[in-house]
């Protein structure tokens, strides 16, 4: 009896050394993986899109962040990543910004009034051009946060401002028509509380007019980076105080496909 226990004690040591080397090379498999990949992000100076700089970066990747003033970029945030200028109003400018990138995330708004920058020009026409540049460039991913309420337009009328949301979902249309593998995520309202304090809830069939902190929309853009469950899905986000912060993760894999 206790010679057949050795004998099966020595079997699970064994097994469990071999799966823990396997597990090991698999970490670092990806670790490698990651430090190979270089993920681009569009809107890289505002408060989410830096947010998700800074996450991308711990994950190990190279990051690429689109500005329309490198130099303000390097003197406000630093060169620990690489700053290129470009514009989605220019969609010339794109080529430089996409040469090389293998993921990308949109993380561009509008917050900036003016002429040359309405949801039209940059919600729209704007990802489209982004969109176009993409595929040109050969990437594998695009992530795109988008926003709450655009399939109801009607009943969000203050985020509809000069047809935001109507824009918006237009966007929305052009990148899930193009082919490219994506995920759409549309945030409730952001705000800039801290991360990680609640759940978040994932909704598709019905939205909520939530909100949400800005660092856990970073987490979620950065999560469908490398998640296959998270591809060729559009869900809305929001801060829901009776969830686990971290069950999200889980969750993507029960949201139906677009």
């Amino acid at each position: 009896m206790n010679f057949s226990k050795s004998v099966v004690g020595l079997i699970a040591l064994a097994t469990t050394a071999l799966c823990g080397t396997q597990a090991h090379g698999e970490a670092i498999a990806a670790m490698r993986a990651a430090e190979e990949q270089l993920i681009l992000v569009g809107g890289a100076t505002g408060r989410t899109g830096f947010r998700i700089v800074q996450l991308v970066q711990q994950r190990g990747y190279r990051v690429r962040g689109i500005t329309r003033n490198r130099q303000g970029a390097i003197e406000t945030f630093g060169n620990g990543i690489e700053w290129i200028e470009a514009d989605v109003r220019d969609p010339d400018s794109l080529v430089a910004a996409f040469d090389g990138v293998d993921k990308f995330i949109n993380a561009i708004g509008t917050e900036s009034r003016g002429p040359e920058n309405t949801p039209e020009e940059i919600k729209y026409r704007g990802l489209i051009a982004l969109v176009d540049a993409a595929e040109t460039a050969g990437v594998t991913y695009f992530g795109l946060i988008s926003s709450g309420g655009v399939n109801d337009a009607a009943t969000y009328i203050a985020q509809n401002r000069n047809d935001s949301l109507t824009w918006t979902f237009k966007g929305e249309e052009y990148l899930r028509a193009s082919g490219l593998p994506y995920t759409v995520v549309r945030p409730g309202g952001m705000r800039d509380y801290p991360a990680g304090e609640n759940g978040i809830l994932l909704l598709q069939k019905e939205e909520s007019s939530g909100l949400i902190t800005r660092s856990d929309v970073a987490a979620v853009m950065v999560e469908c980076l490398n998640n296959l469950h998270a591809i060729d899905k559009t869900f809305a986000i929001v801060n829901y105080i009776a969830l686990d912060p971290e069950s999200w993760r889980e969750e993507l894999a029960t949201l139906q496909l677009d």
